[in-house]
């Protein structure tokens, strides 16, 4: 870990300021596509395909930027992602045709995988000993985001949903002005990468293995987050709930979230982090079971938001204690989180659309199962060498 400061006050808080964005663009969508379905006459797996290809773009955001980090370093690298962000919101805002939506909707997302995947690398290796916490509370102000966008909305009415989008676009250009507290360099690519010897390649294979766990983990938990929080408005809707209801449901799902991103924050001082992250799995699992009883279904994405909230932030720390997330390895992960982004929305849309909105929540349990078993697989294929370490 890298123990120089890269961060100034003004980088932090432009920090803080980008996540709480990307919280926004995240919650709006889901309530944005009713509107959309009505202005454009797309349906509800066109309308998730839109937000896939957010998450398409995020993707390919992720794994452009420790490209783009050696030749330009931190500050230009995250500045630029910020800009993509920021513009693809604004042209969301104000679309005029679908096929305008889907562009800007990818412009944004690889803005957003960038600034996701650099600020979070770039707080645990480069802000010294406070880099785990600010980690959690980077994370926590995403969760800010997400509850304020449905609750907003909530207020001035759901057909608003532009004016949210317009406020990411001015959000991370306050953002981009205060960047300039980030050093350049180091950036976390500069580390020397393992060399070509025995040992070094047996180290390489467990380490792709290792990697490939936390893909899956971050894929699957992913996929459900952003599965509630897209269609929990409309599922809810098709139960009777009006429309201002539902996206007061779904601004307590965000906000549940945030409760047990925070809670944890305080937990790992007692809790050993693989088991954190593990019980959280468990915990979103058996919520997704709660959630198929129809009249507790509101609820049961409530508590399912609690135990998503700690997965993410300290996934992450997990896989950077593992002594496996040198060189492109961390983009690998955060861009399992964004294919879960991207496939979860199209893929409910979908088994809507054929079979009725009661569908939803067997299909993000099926989802969860797998981050489970990826957490399970984790904490017993790293238990022996954290034993021996110890």
């Amino acid at each position: 870990m890298q123990s120089k400061t890269l961060f100034d006050r003004r980088a932090v808080f432009a920090c803080m300021v980008v996540m709480t964005s990307i919280g926004l663009l995240v919650a709006t969508y889901g309530i944005a596509i009713p509107g959309f379905k009505e202005q454009f006459g797309v349906s509800d797996a066109a309308a998730g395909a839109g937000l896939a290809l957010q998450s398409a773009g995020a993707v390919v955001g992720v794994l452009a930027a420790p490209f783009a980090l050696r030749p330009f370093g931190n500050r230009t690298t995250l500045m630029a992602s910020a800009v993509l962000l920021g513009g693809g919101a604004l042209a969301l805002a104000f679309a005029f045709s679908w096929p305008m939506v889907l562009v800007s909707a990818l412009i944004a997302g690889l803005g957003l995988g960038g600034v996701d995947m650099l600020i979070t690398q770039l707080l645990i290796i480069g802000a010294g000993t406070r880099g785990p916490a600010l980690v959690n509370v980077a994370h926590g102000f995403f969760g800010v985001g997400t509850v304020l966008s449905p609750a907003v909305l909530a207020l001035i009415g759901t057909d608003r949903y532009w004016a949210i989008f317009a406020s990411v676009g001015v959000a991370n250009a306050i953002a981009v002005a205060c960047l300039g507290g980030l050093a350049a360099r180091p950036t976390p690519v500069d580390a020397p990468e393992e060399s070509g010897t025995p040992v070094a390649r047996a180290h390489w294979f467990v380490g792709a293995a290792v990697v490939a766990g936390f893909v899956l983990l971050y894929v699957t938990h992913f996929g459900v987050q952003s599965g509630i929080g897209t269609w929990e408005p409309t599922f809810l809707g098709a139960l009777g709930h009006d429309e201002s209801s539902a996206a007061w449901a779904t601004s307590g799902y965000w906000f549940a979230m945030v409760v047990g991103r925070f809670a944890a924050a305080g937990l790992t001082r007692l809790v050993a982090i693989p088991v954190l992250v593990t019980a959280s799995c468990i915990g979103m699992a058996a919520s997704l079971v709660w959630a198929m009883h129809e009249p507790s279904a509101m609820w049961a994405f409530l508590l399912c938001g609690f135990f998503i909230g700690p997965i993410f932030p300290n996934g992450l720390t997990w896989l950077a204690s593992s002594g496996f997330a040198h060189g492109h390895r961390f983009s690998y992960v955060v861009a399992g989180s964004m294919v879960g982004q991207a496939f979860a929305p199209w893929l409910i849309g979908v088994a809507i659309e054929h079979d009725g909105t009661t569908v939803m929540p067997f299909t993000l349990l099926l989802i969860a199962l797998g981050a489970v078993l990826a957490a399970v697989g984790l904490t017993l294929g790293l238990r022996p060498r954290g034993a021996a370490a110890g």
